[in-house]
C-alpha cells in the first residue's frame, strides 16, 4: 500500500467540525486520508513517503462542477459575442473532431485544472452530436491524467430554438443553408438512450475516479420524454444529471410559451428536480423557483466568469443560498472563461452580489464561498461522502499551497485569503486518489509539455476542416450580434 505522510503542515480541514491545525500532520493510506492532524507515530511514518509540510498549507481539492472540454482550445477566440454568436462559433470550433482531438482536449483541460488545485471536474461533454468512440476517448483522457471527473454526456432530442431570435424568422438564405449543415441534428430517443446506458455500463466507476451522468445540453432543447429518460437512467444506474439550466433570458421566455409556467415549475411536475440533479447558470429564476430548488435539494453550479463576460446575467446566489439552496461552483469552458482557474470564479461569488444589497449582513462569507467549490461541488458529483474536505476516511485529495509567497505573506487568516488572495498561483502539490500529480508547480502524472505541443496546431486543423460551418457561423453572428 502506498503511503504518504505530510507532517507540520498548516491544514485547513473544512471537515464537519471546519477544524483548522496551524500545524499537523497527514497520514494518507492507499487513496484514502488516515490522519488528519495531531502527529504521527513514528512506527508508522518509517514507512511513509515524506513530505516537509512546514511551508505549506494543506486544504481539500477543489470542484469545478461545471466546464467543457470540447473548449480547451478556444481560449481567446470570442469577445462581445451574444450568446447565440457565442454558440455558433463554439460549435464551429468544436464540431468534426478526431478521437485524438477529444482526448488531447481532455488532456489540457485536466493539466490547467490540476496546476490551479482542482482535482475533481465535471466534465459537460461534448457540444454535439457524439458517439461512443468520443466517450472512449475522453475517459482514456481522464484515467491517463489521474484526474477525478464526471464525464456529464450531453444529450438533446429538439432543436436548438434558444440560439435563433425569438421575435423574427431567419433570413431565407441562412435557414437555406442551416438545412444543408444540419450542424445539431436530433437522434432517435432509443439511439439516445442506448449510448448513456452503454456509456454507464463500461465506465461508471466513481471509485475508480470516473463517473457518467447524463446530462441534457438544456431543458428547452429536450423533450419532456428525453428529461423522463434522464430521471429513469440515473434512479436506476444510481447516478446524478447535470444540465444548464436558464442560463439566458430567452430560456426562460422559450419555457413559459411552450408550458404555460417556469421552467423549473415544468422540470417539478416531471419529478426531475432533486439533489441528485445539478443546474449550471441559472441566473434566470424568480423566488418561487428558488424555493422549489431549495425544497427539493437540486443544486445549483454557478460560473459567475463565464456569466459575466457573455453578459448573460448575474445569479441571484446569495439569495439562494439564504433560502437553502446547495450551490457548486464552475469556470464553464475555456470558450466562454478562457482560464479554468476556480478561485476567480470563488473570489466572484463571493464578491459580486455586494455592490446591490446594502445589508452587509446578507452578504456571502468567504467561508460560504469556499463551501461552494468544495462540498457544493462534491454534491453536484454525487461524492459527498467521499471529496471536499480533509477527514480520516475520505478520498486523499490533497492540495498544498506555497506559504513563501507573497498573498500568504503573513498567513492571517486561511479561509479569507484563500478566498480573496490566492490565484491558484501558489498552489504546489496536488494528490489525487492519494497520487501525487502535480510536484513542485510541474505535472508529474503525464507529459504535460507533449499535450500542449500536440494541442497548438488543433485549432487551425478543426477550422479548416469545418470550413463551411464556419463561415456559416460567422454569418450568423453578423445578423445577430
Amino acid at each position: 500500500m502506498n503511503a504518504i505522510l505530510i507532517e507540520n503542515a498548516a491544514i485547513l480541514t473544512l471537515d464537519e467540525s471546519d477544524r483548522y491545525f496551524e500545524r499537523g500532520d497527514i497520514l494518507i493510506e492507499g487513496n484514502r486520508l488516515e490522519q488528519v492532524g495531531g502527529k504521527v507515530e513514528e512506527r508508522r511514518a518509517d514507512r511513509c513517503r515524506r513530505i516537509d509540510g512546514r511551508r505549506f498549507l494543506a486544504a481539500p481539492g477543489l470542484v469545478n462542477a461545471h466546464t467543457h472540454t470540447p473548449g480547451a482550445l478556444s481560449a481567446g477566440t470570442q469577445d462581445r459575442a451574444s450568446h447565440p454568436a457565442f454558440m455558433w462559433l463554439n460549435q464551429a470550433d468544436t464540431s468534426n473532431r478526431t478521437m485524438r482531438e477529444v482526448h488531447v482536449s481532455a488532456m489540457l483541460n485536466a493539466a490547467q485544472m490540476m496546476l490551479a488545485g482542482i482535482t475533481t471536474c465535471i466534465d459537460h461533454f461534448p457540444a454535439q452530436n457524439f458517439g461512443p468512440e468520443d466517450v472512449a476517448a475522453a475517459v482514456e483522457a481522464y484515467r491517463a491524467s489521474g484526474m477525478r471527473t464526471v464525464l456529464g454526456l450531453r444529450i438533446f432530442d429538439g432543436e436548438f430554438a434558444d440560439i435563433f431570435p425569438t421575435d423574427r424568422p431567419l433570413p431565407a438564405d441562412i435557414a437555406r443553408e442551416l438545412g444543408e449543415l444540419q450542424p445539431l441534428p436530433p437522434r432517435p430517443l432509443r439511439e439516445i438512450r442506448d449510448l448513456v446506458e452503454s456509456s454507464i455500463a463500461a465506465y461508471h466507476r466513481p471509485e475508480g475516479r470516473v463517473s457518467v451522468f447524463p446530462a441534457p445540453t438544456n431543458p428547452v432543447r429536450c423533450s419532456d420524454e428525453l428529461l423522463a429518460m434522464c430521471r429513469d437512467v440515473a434512479r436506476q444506474h444510481d447516478t446524478g444529471i447535470h444540465t444548464h439550466l436558464l442560463e439566458s433570458r430567452v430560456q426562460a421566455t422559450l419555457a413559459q410559451r411552450r408550458y404555460g409556467c417556469t421552467m423549473v415549475e415544468h422540470l417539478e411536475r416531471l419529478e426531475f428536480l432533486g439533489p441528485g440533479l445539478s443546474c449550471a447558470h441559472t441566473i434566470w429564476i424568480g423566488d418561487e423557483d428558488i424555493d422549489r430548488l431549495a425544497a427539493t435539494g437540486t443544486i445549483v453550479v454557478h460560473n459567475p466568469e463565464s456569466n459575466l463576460k457573455l453578459g448573460t446575467g448575474i445569479a441571484p446566489i446569495a439569495k439562494m443560498a439564504a433560502r437553502g439552496v446547495v450551490i457548486a461552483l464552475g469556470t464553464d469552458g475555456s470558450v466562454t472563461n478562457d482560464n479554468l482557474v476556480l478561485h476567480e470564479a470563488i473570489r466572484l461569488a463571493a464578491m459580486l452580489g455586494r455592490v446591490s444589497e446594502p445589508d452587509r449582513s446578507k452578504w456571502l462569507t468567504a467561508r460560504q464561498a469556499l463551501g461552494m467549490a468544495t462540498d457544493g461541488g462534491a454534491r453536484a458529483t454525487r461524492l459527498a461522502h467521499a471529496i471536499g474536505r480533509l477527514q480520516r476516511g475520505y478520498c486523499a485529495d490533497v492540495v498544498l499551497y506555497d506559504l513563501h509567497t507573497p498573498v500568504w505573506t503573513p498567513l492571517n487568516d486561511p479561509v479569507q485569503q484563500m478566498v480573496f488572495a490566492e490565484t491558484g498561483g501558489s498552489v504546489h502539490t496536488v494528490i489525487i486518489d492519494g497520487e501525487i500529480v502535480v510536484e513542485d508547480r510541474r505535472i508529474v502524472a503525464f507529459d504535460a509539455e507533449q499535450t500542449m505541443a500536440e494541442a497548438r496546431p488543433m485549432l487551425n486543423a478543426i477550422r479548416t476542416r469545418n470550413a463551411r460551418l464556419h463561415a456559416f457561423a460567422r454569418r450568423v453572428a453578423d445578423v445577430f450580434p
